[in-house]
């Protein structure tokens, strides 16, 4: 395969002749604005540009916008591109403000739309602003680069858009408020790329197993959540979604010790892990409902009954039905299956128990190992 630049973004032509555009992160927009700034600072202008070289080793020319120089300060922005990747920062804009400071050093500073971090367990500690390790590099190069490395320097980070964006975002669960996280360790964004997405869920490990919870309840969105904080008294931050990384983050939960994990959410999701589905988007793994209607027939369920539930069209209706014939209980066997696959995927010594909540937030049907948890709760 073969790069091309285009100004501020690049393109990648795979073999198959598909064309694919990559962005930048949000921790390149701020660098390369505070490159701009800094030579606003040294040189009394700011260039319309900057070329930025990124971690990935690729140089980006960003275009720089609202420049401003004045008494000590100069700042810019960057628009940020997301490329085909589908990035909810897509087109807001980075602030940077540089101004020289009587002290030593870079101080970062959050400006609007950019949060402050809470809670301990994230990659920046509590207190400062939500601006990665690697975007802080990279700002502290472009300014060294340009201003080089005496006297002090303050680096205020704006974001307008950012405390309406962050509402989109994991960062209220994890601690970080008032904004968006400036982030990316590559400073390119790959186009429709789901590494971002698992790297933002291994936060909510991190927060977990920072405030030293010894479990874990994985959810896959906003049912199994909602229902289990309707059911159970358990901090926040113990509950954590994982999308459809149902495997990835068993195997990051097993990684980090956890005594228990919980896996909590609706059988039309955790149904597919008996089918040995770990990643369980509708794209790469089929309905459950053929699954759910073969167990149903080795239960040897009424055979009335499973023709009404190959009926259904969803495996809710499939619940509904079963609710009506007062055998809901078969959920709990089914739940057993689930975390027998569950263990078998991690090989490990950790504790796993499942839970199912119907749309409603009902409990379904729990699992051995959940009931051995929900005792010592």
């Amino acid at each position: 395969m073969r790069v091309s630049f285009n100004l501020s973004h690049f393109s990648l032509y795979t073999q198959m002749s598909d064309k694919f555009e990559y962005g930048y992160t949000t921790g390149s927009c701020a660098a390369g604005a505070a490159k701009g700034a800094a030579y606003g600072l040294l040189q009394g202008t700011i260039p319309e540009s900057v070329d930025l070289l990124t971690p990935a080793d690729v140089t980006l020319q960003l275009n720089l916008l609202h420049r401003k120089v004045g008494d000590g300060f100069a700042e810019c922005a960057v628009r940020k591109y997301a490329g085909d990747d589908p990035d909810i920062t897509n087109g807001c804009e980075i602030h940077v403000r540089v101004e020289r400071s009587g002290g030593n050093g870079i101080r970062f500073i959050a400006g609007d739309g950019v949060g402050t971090v809470t809670k301990p367990g994230l990659q920046v500690p509590k207190g400062e602003p939500a601006i990665n390790p690697v975007p802080r590099s990279m700002i502290r190069q472009s300014l060294e680069e340009v201003l080089g490395t005496s006297g002090g320097i303050d680096v205020r980070v704006t974001v307008p858009e950012g405390k309406e964006l962050a509402k989109k975002t994991f960062n209220g669960r994890l601690g970080i408020v008032d904004g968006i996280s400036i982030i990316g360790t590559t400073g390119i964004v790959r186009p429709m790329s789901l590494d971002s997405f698992k790297v933002s869920l291994l936060c909510g490990l991190d927060v977990a197993e920072a405030a030293g919870h010894e479990s874990v309840v994985l959810v896959p969105g906003g049912i199994g959540e909602a229902g289990f904080k309707k059911h159970f008294e358990v901090e926040g931050d113990q509950v954590i979604q994982m999308s459809n990384f149902v495997g990835f983050m068993l195997d990051e939960s097993v990684k980090r010790g956890f005594k228990s994990v919980i896996l909590g959410g609706h059988p039309g999701k955790l149904t597919k892990l008996i089918r040995g589905d770990f990643y369980t988007h509708s794209s790469e793994s089929e309905p459950a409902n053929e699954i759910l209607i073969n167990l149903f027939k080795k239960a040897e369920i009424d055979s009335a009954v499973v023709c009404e539930l190959e009926e259904s069209p969803t495996v809710e209706g499939m619940v509904e039905i079963m609710r009506k014939h007062n055998k809901l209980d078969i959920f709990n066997s089914i739940a057993d299956d689930v975390q027998e696959a569950a263990y078998r995927y991690v090989s490990s010594k950790t504790e796993i128990g499942t839970i199912m909540f119907d749309m409603k937030k009902n409990i379904v049907g729990t699992s051995k190992g959940f009931k051995v948890w929900q005792k010592r709760l």
